[in-house]
């Protein structure tokens, strides 16, 4: 489950966007390495929530054990209908793109492609959740053969035509340091997912010992993925052609083999991002689930259904989602669910400060603590204010949707008190 939602839509689509903003490759390795390093501090921090507190729902339940309901109410309807359905939806945005791109759709129309995949796998998801295991192992596993045969073939054919390439106005001085926090957006889209197993940790057998080895071996797996895959981009393509592509692994295929090997990266991509697609519909509802069981939601969408779904919760993911994949692009949704994702997690990690003056004992500690935890929330700040200078917009959507969740908070919290 990690490695598929993690090796997902990312990897295929923002590679461009990486190289866009950067412009010279060693710089997009700078980047796509502190992205695997940040996600390795994350993962050690989520780690030791997660098994202090294995229940559905993951990061509200940390946030609302260390600064009360409130506090998990922000955080779990954030997460459970405006972060989540963001992702869902660019993820299905990309799919749309790739079968367009298949199919010669006019690009218009993709968007609506991408609307009826995540209407399609959250009826799957429905039926339960063997049905959406076997769709999860299935593609999986052929994705990551796939993008394994991408680097082989890079590496025996390439010459190494991008590693000396450099874009026209590519950034320097202070604006490297702008143009690396924008960048960022797109690596911590792709490395993201690590963490979401927590939100299944009630259904995974002995978490204590699980969970860390779940998520620090799903990273490593990632991490070694993406920089192999960045540097066969970079072996066969320019770095200009790698900017302007939105199926890097495809734009190598055809290099090397011709269109019909491009159309087969492509096809092979469908399948990659369907994976990805399918791992976040079966986790979020799981989010809305773990609110609505606790009274922090309507009592509707904490039901289960026979073969094991919280269906009405999966359903209003499912809605939201195909309403924001119909009417949004990758790009902004990308920006507005990492911007937010900045905010919430780091809110989430220094929760764990709290937590361990109450029990110092867990199942699995941070190592270094508490310089690990600081120095996650220390990049996300620094990645933030980043954001901020570069897309003040952006940051001033997501700081909205932040302060209407906390007004709605204290109606919920009053009704409750009634």
């Amino acid at each position: 489950m990690v490695v598929g939602i993690m090796v997902g839509s990312g990897i295929f689509r923002t590679p461009g966007l990486v190289a866009a903003q950067l412009g010279r490759p060693w710089l997009t390795f700078v980047a796509w390495v502190a992205g695997g390093a940040l996600a390795l501090l994350g993962a050690l921090c989520f780690a030791e929530l997660a098994t202090r507190h294995p229940a559905a729902g993951g990061k509200y339940v940390y946030v609302r054990e260390a600064f009360g309901p409130r506090a998990g109410f922000v955080v779990g309807w954030v997460e459970g209908v405006a972060i989540y359905p963001a992702a869902i939806a660019g993820i299905a945005v990309v799919a749309g793109e790739y079968i367009g791109r298949l199919a010669g759709l006019v690009p218009g129309h993709t968007s609506w492609v991408g609307a009826g995949l995540a209407a399609l796998l959250t009826g799957i998801n429905l039926a339960g959740v063997a049905s959406g295991r076997w769709v999860q192992n299935l593609a999986t596993g052929a994705k990551v053969l796939a993008l394994t045969g991408v680097v082989v073939l890079a590496f025996a054919k390439g010459g190494g035509a991008g590693w000396t390439s450099t874009l026209p106005g590519a950034p320097t001085g202070g604006a490297t340091l702008v143009a690396l926090a924008l960048a960022s957006q797109a690596v911590i889209w792709t490395y993201y997912g690590y963490l979401d197993v927590a939100k299944i940790a009630e259904e995974v057998v002995d978490p204590g010992r699980t969970l860390p080895r779940i998520l620090l071996g799903g990273i490593g797996i990632a991490a070694a993925l993406y920089l192999l895959l960045n540097a066969a981009f970079f072996q066969v393509l320019p770095i200009d052609r790698i900017a302007a592509s939105n199926l890097a692994p495809g734009e190598v295929a055809a290099e090397l083999t011709g269109a019909r090997g491009g159309s087969l990266v492509a096809a092979l991509a469908v399948l990659v991002v369907l994976a990805s697609l399918n791992g976040n519909i079966f986790v979020t509802p799981r989010v809305i689930f773990g609110l609505a069981r606790e009274g922090l939601g309507p009592r509707a969408l904490a039901l289960v259904n026979a073969g094991g779904t919280p269906w009405v919760a999966m359903l209003l993911v499912g809605a939201v989602a195909i309403a924001l994949a119909a009417t949004g692009s990758f790009e902004s949704l990308l920006g507005l669910a990492i911007t937010v994702i900045l905010v919430i997690d780091s809110f989430t990690v220094l929760s764990l400060f709290r937590l361990r003056a109450r029990q110092p004992s867990a199942p699995f500690l941070v190592p270094w603590f508490p310089w690990v935890p600081l120095g996650f929330v220390g990049v996300y700040a620094a990645l933030f204010a980043g954001t901020a200078v570069g897309r003040p917009g952006l940051v001033a959507k997501a700081l909205a949707l932040l302060v209407g969740a906390y007004g709605l908070s204290w109606i919920v919290e009053d009704g409750r008190r009634r």
